[in-house]
């Protein structure tokens, strides 16, 4: 799996827009395109297998996210819409498909929403997680595509260098010098034909 980010200026707006092309082998599987602006981060999904995604989550200051508006097309055509709010102590969440809505709300002080075929999003809690070297962070991750919940252990195990484990997903990622993604491979020897790899504009 290889994910190359190129950074897309748009010519009428300040907002820097970027892109994962996420490849395995020579086939592309996926493409992210994504923009910071402000307190927002915005992102949507292409995979060539048919799902799409799009989300835009709101961050606080201090680059944790507190909200996410997501909707999902899965590969039969059918939308589904995830709303969640990261609240002081609290997650609520509402998820709607095929003309029902379900609702529900835990206690936890360290949530945070994932998904892995969102770069993207693995770099925003990189920046959340404000790790020093040889230091580790555990969270509730509340899994985008799977509509579960999982814990996760985001690891600075170099200046340069995080790694992310959880139930079925491992990943190690390489840092540039303002904390983006440059590259990444999956920390699992069966899938080590997966890589990623950032290239940015001057």
């Amino acid at each position: 799996l290889l994910a190359t980010a190129v950074p897309l200026v748009a010519q009428q707006q300040q907002a820097k827009r970027s892109q994962f092309v996420i490849t395995k082998g020579k086939d592309t599987v996926a493409v992210e395109l994504f923009s910071r602006d402000g307190n927002a981060l915005t992102s949507e999904i292409y995979q060539t297998n048919g799902p799409r995604t799009q989300y835009t989550m709101d961050l606080k200051p201090d680059s944790s996210i507190s909200h996410v508006e997501l909707t999902r097309v899965t590969q039969n055509n059918q939308s589904v819409g995830i709303s969640i709010f990261f609240l002081d102590s609290i997650v609520k969440a509402q998820m709607s498909a095929q003309g029902q809505t379900e609702q529900f709300e835990f206690p936890s002080r360290k949530a945070i929403p994932m998904l892995v075929v969102s770069f993207a999003l693995c770099e925003q809690i990189i920046h959340a997680s404000h790790l020093g070297v040889g230091k580790s962070a555990t969270f509730t991750a509340i899994r985008l595509g799977a509509g579960d919940t999982t814990q996760l252990t985001v690891s600075r195990f170099h200046k340069d260098s995080v790694s992310f484990a959880m139930q079925g997903a491992q990943l190690k990622a390489a840092l540039g010098s303002k904390g983006e993604i440059v590259g990444g491979v999956p920390d699992d020897p069966g899938r080590r034909d997966r890589d990623a790899l950032r290239t940015d504009e001057d």
